[in-house]
């Protein structure tokens, strides 16, 4: 009888965990971007799409991955995008959810190495780096938010001004 069971199960089912995960990132991240779009805190909403966009870039590298392993992808997200409109908030959401997916793709690296998946391995290492720039820039973002408090959001709001001036 032939076995069919294909041995790089594991690793997709930990591809396929990520994929949920970048897809409730990314949710999450344009649900930021767009209320910050609209109360005018340029800088802040164009780094959320940004973010989003990159989450999405990740997605796709891993479904990839999980169809050249003859898997298949789940493209359901990992959990509801929470509907949180204050700033600090978005901040320290965006950071919890960073270091879940670091601690996540750091964890499922180590896993795929000891399985013989150098492919796999090597690519949660390099999400993981992806995902720590996210949160040292939200980290940033959140402490000049304490540093200078509603100026920094003013700020953002006359910048914003200025460039429509312009067009």
């Amino acid at each position: 009888m032939e076995n069919t069971e294909n041995k790089y199960q594991k690793s997709i089912d930990m591809l396929n965990d990520a994929v949920r995960k970048e897809i409730a990132s990314s949710l999450q991240y344009m649900y930021f971007h767009v209320h910050l779009e609209d109360a005018g805190y340029e800088y802040l909403s164009r780094y959320l799409h940004k973010v989003s966009i990159a989450e999405m870039r990740h997605i796709e590298m891993l479904a990839e991955r999980i169809m050249f392993l003859e898997g298949d992808v789940d493209m359901n997200p990992h959990e509801p995008t929470r509907q949180i409109t204050e700033v600090g908030d978005m901040l320290n959401f965006a950071i919890k959810i960073e270091r879940s997916t670091i601690d996540s793709y750091s964890e499922y690296s180590r896993i795929a190495a000891e399985a013989g998946d150098s492919v796999t391995h090597r690519m949660f290492q390099n999400l993981a780096a992806d995902e720590e720039e996210h949160l040292d820039n939200f980290r940033t973002e959140l402490q000049n938010l304490k540093d200078y408090g509603e100026l920094y959001l003013s700020m953002q709001s006359v910048a914003r001004s200025k460039e429509i001036a312009k067009k």
